[in-house]
């Protein structure tokens, strides 16, 4: 599903990544770990073309990134769902925030209301749909971040530090929520520098230091 070869990125005279190779699995899920600076967010940030590549190719479900034209960058990203640590959320109802990233694929109304009741009930959050995000608790703030990136059926799901913010019971039931997305076919990729996050998962972890991979294995 994500294939990395020898990509290296830079900016200005840092090396965010280099010469990184690897490779995700239709239907995984797996963990980019290391420290802050390790290169993580890049590493994301290229699967979802935010950067681009300055060296090596990138691959996501069979597509060639680093060749792809400015103007077919969003059928990409319609297939890739982004969770970030820092939760994004407008200030607008639950419902709505969830609903945007329908909206803007065209959808009409009709088709859009049980399609986020439905996403929002699997990340039980039917109850807050009026809700504004002010009015959530941090974990209720991330499920409805991870409702927003599923509603449209994306075929990877990238989470940025997803549990940064959160107390480790409420991380703890966000990464169950991850594994129940995964369960249903969803490649999930998550980038974290919390190693009991992973530990005993029997999951990949890709762990990257200064930009280096320097190890794979199994929390």
């Amino acid at each position: 599903m994500i294939r990395f070869f020898n990509v290296s990125k830079f900016y200005d005279n840092l090396t965010a990544l280099r010469n990184v190779t690897f490779s995700i699995d239709k239907g995984e899920m797996a963990f980019i770990a290391g420290p802050s600076g390790a290169g993580k967010s890049t590493l994301l940030r290229l699967v979802y073309l935010a950067e681009k590549p300055d060296a090596g190719s990138l691959t996501v479900d069979g597509i060639e990134l680093e060749n792809m034209k400015e103007s077919e960058i969003p059928y990409l990203r319609r297939k890739i769902g982004v969770v970030f640590q820092d939760f994004r959320l407008l200030n607008r109802t639950v419902f709505d925030n969830v609903a945007l990233a329908l909206r803007i694929r065209g959808i009409s109304e009709r088709e859009i209301k049980p399609l986020v009741y439905e996403t929002l009930k699997m990340v039980n959050l039917r109850h807050k749909a009026d809700s504004f995000p002010s009015a959530l608790s941090g974990g209720e703030q991330q499920r409805a971040v991870i409702a927003r990136a599923i509603v449209a059926e994306p075929t990877v799901l990238l989470a940025d530090e997803p549990t940064g913010n959160l107390d480790p019971d409420t991380a703890a039931g966000i990464i169950r929520l991850f594994k129940e997305i995964n369960a249903r076919g969803t490649t999930i990729v998550i980038a974290t520098h919390n190693r009991e996050l992973f530990r005993n998962t029997g999951k990949r972890v890709f762990t990257l230091d200064s930009g280096n991979l320097v190890s794979q294995g199994v929390g």
